[in-house]
């Protein structure tokens, strides 16, 4: 007890707010830019609007997209609330209402996952519940948990990325990123050295290392400058290589957090803090303030253990991916596939081959023939889709799939009627096991020509 007295006491200990500021507006912003990127591409109407089918999460069948021009101000208000929150106006409401909307619109469709949503809902729900400063605030503080709370968010979608590289296709075959770097020989300087048999072993086994150390390196005071300029690089170079949007300059703002809670101060050459610490000695933490430690304990908690469930499952992750989302699987597989849906109709015996694009967008296509309960929850929707017009089917899938540019494997149990399975957490035992002659030695050397978005 009393190890934990101590602990709380140094978490509720203020600090200088200027990095959390600096924070609060870098994110704000940047969150602004990304609202404004889906106005100005077509975004809404293509992702919300065009399909007929979306791929809600499992449970969350409830989030679908507003009708009319519904999403259109669901967008305005999630803009609004960044803006909000960069000003620094009412910002715990701001990022109530960022975090309401944006993390909605991205759960309407599994189809756009990506692990930097995944990341800012959780920065931006963090931000609800912290004591966010604002310029001209009369508290020059924050507790010292706020700092050591989005260090350690930040921190863990390096370290699990990096951990999520030590497998024998990033270590010993390169891939996927012998397939990427020989598409961008133009890139500026680096590109000639791109197709060298060595380079992309270099570059592997260069973002494994970077990926597990720099949180460390970014928390020592001698090594943190040197480590900044390698996650600027880092993040640079990866924005120019694979159009991630807004990623990369999420990372390379919010890695700042690592540095003094005082730096903004020293960068504009303000005056410091005369004194941090009260004179007085600090009241005994109150039992709501007990309650929200135990809320933090958990969740730091649940983010250590989510990236590890896939063990529970066994065999190849990336081909069952089953517990391959909100685990920080970073750009770690080129997965193509193609997934032909059949129709038999209990009554007459008819078997009919499904023409995937009267229901679904190309893009949603692409992304759903090599994602096994993406593939289970259409055959449900088809099934649903026939019982609507007065036939009772079964749905069946032949689907192959091609992981790191190996030949394809049949992906799906063709035998089995889909649309009477269910989509959760249980092992799926129609996803076929990933075939044992199709070891990291088998990889094909062509690079995939169908390729989907890197993931």
């Amino acid at each position: 007890m009393d190890a934990l007295r101590r602990l709380t006491a140094r978490l509720t200990a203020p600090v200088d707010h200027a990095s959390v500021l600096a924070f609060r507006v870098l994110f704000g912003a940047l969150m602004t830019v990304a609202v404004i990127r889906f106005f100005a591409h077509g975004w809404i109407r293509e992702y919300y609007l065009t399909p007929k089918v979306f791929f809600p999460y499992w449970g969350l069948e409830f989030i679908r997209p507003w009708p009319g021009v519904g999403m259109y101000v669901h967008y305005a208000v999630m803009g609004l609330a960044a803006v909000a929150l960069t000003v620094g106006l009412r910002p715990r409401l701001a990022a109530a209402v960022f975090f309401l909307t944006f993390t909605w619109a991205h759960l309407i469709d599994r189809t756009n996952y990506l692990n930097h949503y995944y990341e800012v809902s959780i920065v931006a729900l963090l931000l609800v519940f912290m004591p966010l400063p604002r310029l001209g605030s009369p508290s020059r503080t924050v507790p010292t948990w706020v700092v050591w709370a989005l260090r350690f968010q930040f921190g863990l979608v390096y370290f699990f990325g990096g951990v999520a590289k030590l497998k024998a296709d990033w270590l010993l075959d390169a891939a996927p990123l012998r397939f990427w770097l020989q598409t961008n020989v133009d890139f500026p300087i680096l590109g000639r050295f791109f197709e060298e048999p060595w380079a992309p072993y270099a570059f592997s086994y260069a973002g494994a290392a970077y990926d597990l150390s720099v949180p460390f390196l970014l928390l020592w005071r001698r090594t943190r400058p040197f480590a900044y300029v390698a996650v600027i690089f880092f993040h640079v170079v990866t924005a120019r290589l694979f159009q991630i949007g807004t990623f990369p300059w999420i990372m390379i703002g919010a890695t700042l957090i690592f540095f003094p809670p005082d730096w903004p101060r020293r960068l504009f050459r303000r005056a410091p803090l005369a004194a941090v610490e009260p004179e007085a000695p600090r009241a005994p933490p109150t039992a709501w303030a007990k309650v929200g430690f135990a809320v933090l304990g958990l969740h730091c908690l649940v983010q250590l253990a989510l990236p590890w469930r896939h063990h529970l499952y066994g065999g190849n992750v990336y081909w069952h991916e089953q517990g391959y989302r909100f685990a920080w699987n970073v750009m770690l597989m080129e997965k193509t596939g193609v997934a032909d849906f059949w129709v038999l109709d209990r009554k007459s015996g008819r078997r009919e081959m499904v023409d995937l694009h009267e229901f679904l967008t190309p893009y949603q296509i692409k992304m759903m023939s090599s994602q096994p309960d993406m593939i289970v929850y259409f055959a449900r929707w088809l099934r649903a889709h026939e019982e609507r017009a007065g036939r009772d089917v079964a749905v069946y899938v032949d689907a192959f799939a091609s992981l790191n540019g190996r030949k394809p494997e049949r992906l799906i149990d063709p035998t089995v009627d889909l649309s009477r399975e269910r989509d959760g957490i249980a092992p799926k035992r129609w996803v076929l096991p990933y075939p044992s002659t199709a070891s990291t030695a088998a990889a094909a050397t062509a690079v995939p020509t169908a390729a989907a978005p890197p993931r």
